[in-house]
């Protein structure tokens, strides 16, 4: 029989290795899951992307957390999600990339100050994926520059609202972003510093370039990933005990680089499976993934989990053409806990979802039900069959 194992930490190994033969894992997207709008309430509790976050996010048995790394224009890793930070007045917000701005820049519009009668945050803005909408994990699109604001929060002269009058399909209108457990922006270096050893980072690196840009330019390539590197070889080096750290990022060049600048951690392809159109023909299915991930000696793919609902077969796909290579899933889907046990039966190797217990309790119960058709000589008995084993850390 073959054994399929909840792991806790995420057994990523310096030598290439992805996941250890038979394991599945389960990381946190964002921590404790993307905020988004459901039954007309902002959830999770925990702000996206924060310290916070993956702590909670671990103690529910997330054996790693997966996070969003971009590079302000000074030169410093810092985990946020969208492309911009949207700021102001949600009726006319201003908007400033996050590669234009300092680190002071960012880390005003998430600090906390005194206004008026107590302390606020300042007012960031943002327009919400509501609870039926496809994946939010997917690349944001490229904005149009503004402005950044004053080290002090406020908006810059002459920032500019965002294109366009109404939100896109699927999100709610710009509100001001307010979580019940909240706390600043960090960067790269304060989240190794604030979490356990034993959790597990999947390094998302983003990149600002637009979907009509086939080939991202090559100094925007080593202004992202040279400082990412630096923080992550300076910290794993210094610490008593190596974190396990994988690399990954939808730009298939960004993927490239870090492949080519370092043999310590795994890099993985991220990929929509074609879900969304790009220029860049590398991107646009399943297939061209796995010929990204080959030639340039990657340790697997993390596909957009409803592509993989439309053809499962290219696990098996993948197994074939090399061995070695291991596929993980994101994506609104894998909060369907059916389709995770189905994922785990298909040989998938990890998946990023936003509700870890209930993805967690549907695998422990498909362990239960698995070892009683065993005993009792059921489907799922017998050889060939599967259990899901837990090992998570108390």
């Amino acid at each position: 029989m073959a054994a399929t194992q909840i792991s806790a930490p995420l057994p990523l190994r310096g030598n290439g290795r992805l996941m250890e033969r038979g394991d599945i894992a389960i990381g946190g997207h964002r921590g404790m899951g993307a905020n988004i709008v459901k039954g007309g309430m902002l959830v999770p509790a925990w702000r996206e992307n924060t310290t916070g976050s993956f702590l909670a996010a671990a103690a529910t048995g997330a054996s790693f957390v997966e996070f969003d790394v971009q590079v302000t224009a000074d030169g410093v890793p810092v985990l946020w999600h969208d492309n911009t930070v949207d700021f102001g007045d949600p009726s006319a917000p201003s908007r400033a990339p996050v590669a234009d701005l300092t680190l002071a820049e960012f880390k005003a519009l998430g600090s906390i100050t005194a206004s008026g009668s107590g302390a606020t945050r300042l007012a960031v803005v943002r327009s919400f994926w509501e609870e039926a909408a496809p994946a939010a994990h997917a690349p944001s699109p490229s904005p149009s520059p503004s402005p950044p604001p004053t080290p002090d929060g406020a908006p810059a002269r002459g920032a500019s609202p965002p294109r366009g009058a109404s939100p896109p399909r699927g999100r709610t209108p710009p509100r001001h972003w307010r979580c019940a457990v909240d706390e600043g922006f960090p960067t790269l270096e304060e989240v190794f510093q604030a979490l356990p050893h034993g959790v597990g980072f999947d390094i998302e690196v983003k990149m600002a370039t637009p979907d009509d840009l086939a080939v991202t330019p090559p100094e925007e390539v080593d202004r992202v990933v040279g400082p990412i590197l630096s923080v992550v070889e300076r910290l794993c080096s210094a610490a008593g005990a190596e974190r396990q750290v994988v690399f990954s990022s939808f730009d298939p060049d960004v993927c490239a680089a870090l492949r080519a600048r370092q043999s310590r951690w795994p890099v993985l392809f991220l990929s929509t499976g074609g879900r969304d159109p790009h220029a860049d023909a590398r991107r646009t299915s399943l297939a061209a993934a796995l010929e990204v991930a080959a030639a340039n000696r990657l340790s697997g793919l993390i596909l957009d989990s409803g592509s993989l609902q439309d053809d499962p077969a290219f696990v098996s796909a993948v197994a074939a053409t090399s061995g070695d290579l291991k596929v993980l899933t994101y994506g609104r889907e894998n909060d369907d806990p059916a389709w995770v046990v189905e994922q785990a039966l298909l040989g998938v190797h990890g998946v990023i979802c936003d509700d870890v217990p209930a993805i967690l309790g549907a695998l422990r119960g498909a362990e239960a039900a698995a070892a009683a058709a065993v005993d009792g000589g059921g489907a799922l008995g017998g050889e060939g069959g599967m259990v899901v084993t837990a090992r998570v850390q108390a």
